[in-house]
């Protein structure tokens, strides 16, 4: 009977070992079940502003995209534009040869007044084409201090986008790196559990 009381008190301090164990990994476990759901929070967290600065960055090249579409447009108004001069300056080449045709005409005995008219006509035009090379002028200055301000500051929020981005990556990498560590060592916890229980 002695021998039977001790072999009982034996496993009795062997259930409460195994049973103080499993208390002990179940207080393991809870807490990190506990840290593991803040970190997925957390996660959860970061994953919503990720997904805000990718918002951001496309409406940023949305912004880029307009700036572009704009600066083509510019473009071909300035070539209109330029295309206009050239057929003034042709215009006036073409009046310039005719004064001196009308001059050519006056000094053999022609009209005096076509050839005034002509040279008033072709005092217009010249007058006309500087006029118009002026607003040529100012209105590529402007159109080119514009493009270029609105290019610097897309470019500029493009950079800060892909930067934010860039940052929002490694900060989910960070996340998704501890998740895993924590999720190993729940592992390991409920391995240990396993173990305790099958022995």
């Amino acid at each position: 009977m002695a021998e039977r009381e001790r072999a009982s008190s034996a496993n009795a301090k062997k259930w409460e070992v195994e049973l103080a164990t499993l208390k002990s990994n179940n207080l393991r476990l809870t807490a990190a079940l506990q840290e593991s759901t803040a970190n997925v929070d957390e996660w959860k967290r970061q994953l919503h502003q990720y997904r805000e600065e990718v918002a951001r960055a496309r409406h940023i090249a949305g912004k880029v995209s307009v700036t572009v579409h704009y600066n083509l447009r510019l473009t071909a108004a300035l070539q209109e534009s330029t295309a206009n001069v050239d057929e003034w300056k042709r215009q006036l080449h073409q009046y310039r040869e005719e004064v001196a045709r009308a001059r050519h005409i006056a000094s053999k005995g022609g009209d005096a007044s076509e050839v005034e008219q002509l040279r008033q006509r072709v005092a217009q035009l010249e007058a006309e084409l500087a006029q118009k090379n002026e607003e040529l002028a100012q209105i590529t200055k402007s159109k080119k201090s514009e493009q270029d301000a609105e290019a610097k500051l897309a470019q500029s929020q493009l950079e800060l986008a892909l930067a934010a981005h860039e940052g929002q990556k490694q900060v989910l990498q960070a996340l998704n790196d501890q998740f895993a560590r924590q999720l190993q060592h729940l592992s390991s916890i409920h391995k240990e559990i396993n173990t305790a229980l099958q022995t």
